[in-house]
């Protein structure tokens, strides 16, 4: 009979042994949350649990139906289990850390659960700060940095899945990295049509956040200055894909259309116009040729 040593995997040993002991109570006594807190070894540390939830209907309906889908950035991530899906978010986190990004740093692991160190500040932290003191400029500047931050991941070959501002933190040097690993769209389809897709989904946050009817084409342009090979012609795939709803999207616009269809709405609105404006250019640089922007070199 396997024991609780037995089914436990250190990452470095990074945890104390009686942090560990305090951990595995936790885990068994304490509440069944997805994501919580804790402080051990005189740390705040984030803990997520892979056994505590749910597949939702609307992703297992994604995942059944993602060999039918009609176009390669609508298919889901591989189908994972509770050991799988902790091996994804653990492998993604190390190649972050390899390609010389910052991300946090795997404290423990099993079969159940990872803890992570904690990052901040939270760039969604960040932007809900400036917004509420009226700092529209700063506000927008960040949103501008993230679209580069994402680019300067892409030009390294990596591909984050679902990427969000509160996915993406600033550390005291001002060098940006990712957290939350848990979709591998680069596993489905092709690399440059995953990070078109990743460019698009963060692109709904971009263009809803704005502050300044400006910061949506600064940051196209901070990512499209140099993008890595493809992507920008995949991008275009997907918009054209999505063009067919921006009349009926805008026809409800102001009508009782949730905030998920204006995300969807603004970003694909603005994308055809960006894309359509972009002069054609000459064949897209490989990543190896494309340097690294100053602020956000390994």
């Amino acid at each position: 009979m396997k024991t609780m040593n037995d089914e436990t995997r250190h990452e470095q040993d990074v945890l104390s042994p009686e942090a560990t002991a305090t951990l595995l109570r936790m885990l068994i006594t304490g509440e069944r949350e997805r994501v919580s807190s804790a402080v051990l070894d005189g740390q705040t540390v984030w803990i997520k649990r892979y056994d505590v939830e749910r597949v939702p209907v609307a992703k297992w309906l994604h995942t059944a139906l993602t060999p039918l889908m009609p176009s390669a950035f609508l298919r889901a991530s591989p189908k994972t289990n509770r050991a799988s899906a902790i091996d994804r978010e653990a492998r993604k986190l190390e190649a972050f850390r390899a390609a010389g990004l910052p991300t946090a740093k795997l404290l423990f692991r099993n079969d159940r659960v990872l803890v992570l160190s904690n990052v901040a500040p939270i760039a969604q932290n960040e932007l809900a700060m400036l917004a509420q003191h009226g700092e529209d400029a700063a506000h927008d500047r960040l949103l501008v940095d993230a679209a580069r931050a994402l680019h300067d991941a892409h030009r390294r070959g990596l591909c984050h899945g679902r990427p969000h501002p509160r996915d993406m933190f600033i550390t005291s040097d001002e060098r940006w990295g990712f957290v939350d690993f848990e979709e591998e769209p680069e596993a489905s389809m092709p690399l440059a049509t995953a990070q078109a897709r990743d460019v698009w989904l963060l692109f709904l946050q971009i263009c809803m956040q704005a502050k300044q009817p400006e910061t949506p084409q600064a940051a196209f342009d901070a990512y499209f200055a140099a993008p890595p090979s493809g992507v920008r012609d995949a991008l275009r795939r997907i918009v054209r894909f999505l063009s067919p709803l921006i009349p009926f999207l805008g026809a409800i616009e102001h009508r009782g259309l949730g905030s998920d269809g204006k995300r969807v709405l603004k970003a694909t609105r603005f994308l055809k116009t960006a894309l359509g404006n972009a002069a054609a250019s000459p064949a897209e640089m490989s990543q190896h040729d494309i340097k690294p922007k100053k602020g956000y070199e390994a």
